[in-house]
């Protein structure tokens, strides 16, 4: 789903999550104004169905935005 090969990830209080491609990096960290569903992200491994998900105010979104 996504155009590259991802390299690297991060997950930090005040920064949100930084996913790094071989072809660029995506940054999630909304302000909490330009939320409109109470997930800011979802993740499934295909290989073992395990998921994951990220709320605001919890992990690395758990700053005031």
């Amino acid at each position: 789903m996504i155009s590259g090969t991802v390299v690297h990830t991060d997950e930090v209080t005040g920064i949100g999550q930084r996913i790094e491609l071989d072809n660029g990096s995506v940054v999630l960290h909304p302000p909490l104004a330009e939320l409109t569903e109470p997930d800011i992200a979802t993740l499934q491994c295909f290989t073992d169905r395990q998921w994951m998900c990220w709320r605001p105010g919890e992990d690395s979104f758990e700053d005031p935005v």
